[in-house]
């Protein structure tokens, strides 16, 4: 497996709350978080918990549903704690969406609205469900998606890491085939792009580094009204890329 990512400020903010996590010492996982709150405390958040889940995966050898979901237990509640000490940092919170592979298996874990996507066989699976109250709308009926994408209440997430004492962290195992393609990104991405922009960008003859900037510099093309961070796991098939 090899990893590619990208990070932006954007067009608009001053500060890059984004933080991402790829691996250092031959760890199998990675991770996306966008935090939220003022003066600093999305950026603390979301390196907080993205520190916090390297650490607990790190410890354990073999990948399990089980041990993601203590990883995002224990990233929520230090990530609470952290706030409940500062004033200023009450409320915080973050995203955060991690996957860790094993030989024939990637778990998943995720709360907020990050997103993680495969591509296999050239088709694209959007692997996470936002947590998000324009997602709650579609899923009703309400809204349609491309009516998701230009609601005024677009950037309101149902569910995060930080803000209160507990949260339920969606897991999921998927099967992993040589050659599969993984993708997270923060919102700054999927808030400009269509996932069919997406796909677009993947299969293309670009290289994998030049596939990561250019899906930021689109984001950016588009408007940039968001930090963008866009990281890319390469299953070996495709390794020689």
């Amino acid at each position: 497996m090899k990893v590619f990512c990208a990070t932006d400020v954007g067009c608009v903010r001053t500060l890059n709350e984004d933080t991402y996590y790829m691996p250092e010492n031959g760890e199998r996982f990675v991770a996306v978080a966008d935090g939220m709150g003022g003066h600093k405390a999305g950026e603390i958040a979301s390196g907080k918990a993205v520190r916090v889940l390297k650490e607990t995966l790190s410890m354990e050898p073999t990948a399990s549903e089980d041990r993601m979901r203590y990883a995002f237990g224990r990233a929520n509640r230090e990530v609470y704690l952290e706030a409940e000490r500062d004033a200023a940092k009450k409320g915080m919170g973050t995203t955060l969406t991690a996957l860790w592979f094993s030989k024939e298996s990637v778990i998943m874990g995720h709360v907020g609205d990050s997103r993680a996507y495969r591509l296999r066989d050239g088709q694209l699976l959007r692997a996470s469900t936002d947590h998000s109250y324009v997602e709650e709308l579609v899923k009703i009926g309400a809204i349609t998606p491309e009516m998701a994408r230009t609601h005024p209440q677009r950037n309101v997430i149902t569910r995060s890491i930080g803000p209160w004492p507990r949260v339920e962290a969606d897991v999921a195992t998927f099967d992993l085939e040589a050659g599969d393609v993984w993708l997270l990104c923060s919102d700054g991405l999927s808030m400009y792009l269509e996932d069919e922009d997406i796909r677009q960008v993947l299969v293309s003859s670009l290289s994998w580094p030049d596939k990561v900037k250019k899906l930021v510099q689109t984001a950016l093309d588009a408007g940039g009204a968001d930090n963008v961070t866009v990281l890319i796991a390469v299953g070996e098939r495709e390794e020689h890329e």
